[in-house]
């Protein structure tokens, strides 16, 4: 009975970091999404010659 316990401990703690990881990897990608708008914004006033 222990053991069955000691697992489901691991497991709810295996399960709260990955929410954690998962919502600094969406944080993350937010922040990106931001920084490539607004390097393609000001990437967009050069003009390159054909």
């Amino acid at each position: 009975m222990e053991q069955v316990e000691a697992t489901a401990e691991r497991i709810a703690e295996v399960v709260q970091n990955n929410s954690a990881a998962a919502q600094e990897t969406s944080a993350t990608s937010e922040e990106l999404t931001a920084q490539a708008t607004t390097l393609s914004g000001m990437v967009s006033v050069f003009k390159l010659r054909q």
